[in-house]
């Protein structure tokens, strides 16, 4: 008679160096672990498997950053400069560096009030919206002869769908609306994924084997945490471990591109759990044959 008993084991992980985490990096978006124990799974164990049963990320991933090249909002306004006897008024050159954050759209609009504010401008001068239609950002100008300047480095272009240009290319009448030429991109990060090297494949990304052990959707609004638990997590091939140990590895966590996702200071953990079934028989198995 012989039964297959399944069997399973789970881990926390966590990137809080009080949790003894090593070389965690500066962004806290990878750290190592170094057990005392490696995990393994025994000789002779059967379609092993591991997955992430839960996850806890906050949702802090800076879509605007100096790192990116995007925290750069520079604009040119008449507000304030005389009209003159001849030719047209000549517009002062104004730049707002944004620290970095996570920024939605009305969050990033408010900022730029405050700050037009501490340059001595009305708060409305330049209000950005948004068009859910097209998916647009829109530029909306208290004054005539405004335009925003998406040529400098390090522009805030690609968040609000600008190409490298002046908007408006030409000076306009008050209240002009300003339309981006492509759909805005504050999603810098559509979904979290956990990557590690304790096994080498993982989920592949179309069909390239990255180390993926999990995708954690982003279910709620910046600022908050996200807690996953899945009702079915996706089991990653274990079958690597079998026989063997490994006590030291890195976990990373990446966005949909593979790039790494920076945790504005907060730390991420999750639970691994390892699944396999071992044999148990009262039959002779019959030895391999060479």
């Amino acid at each position: 008679m012989s039964v297959l008993i399944p069997k399973s084991t789970s881990f926390f992980f966590s990137s809080d160096p009080a949790n003894k985490a090593q070389n965690v990096s500066a962004d806290g978006s990878q750290f190592t672990v170094v057990m005392d124990t490696p995990i393994s799974l025994p000789q002779g164990a059967m379609s092993a498997t591991l997955s992430v049963s839960q996850a806890s990320i906050w949702n802090t991933s800076y879509n605007i950053s100096a790192a990116f090249s995007n925290n750069v909002f520079a604009f040119r306004s008449v507000f304030g400069v005389p009209v003159p006897d001849v030719g047209p008024q000549v517009p002062i050159a104004y730049s707002i560096t944004l620290p970095d954050g996570l920024y939605s759209l009305s969050g990033f609009n408010a900022y730029l009030s405050t700050q037009f504010v501490n340059l001595g401008l009305p708060s409305n001068l330049i209000t950005v919206t948004g068009d859910d239609a097209t998916q647009k950002t829109i530029l909306t100008f208290l004054l005539a002869g405004d335009q925003v300047d998406f040529t400098v480095a390090n522009s805030v272009r690609g968040i609000l769908g600008f190409d490298a240009r002046l908007a408006p290319v030409t000076a306009q009448t008050a209240g002009f609306n300003e339309f981006s030429d492509e759909p805005a991109n504050f999603n810098r990060v559509n979904s979290y994924l956990i990557r590690s090297n304790l096994v080498s494949q993982g989920i592949p990304v179309n069909s390239i084997g990255q180390g993926i052990i999990a995708q954690v959707p982003i279910t709620v609004p910046p600022g908050s945490q996200i807690n996953y638990q899945p009702r079915n997590p996706i089991p990653v091939d274990a079958s690597e471990l079998v026989g063997l140990g490994k006590n030291a590895f890195t976990f990373s966590l990446v966005d949909q591109n593979l790039r790494a996702t920076p945790t504005a200071g907060e730390t991420w953990d999750f639970v691994l759990v390892l699944n396999y079934f071992v044999l148990l028989t009262s039959e002779r198995v019959p030895m391999k044959q060479f």
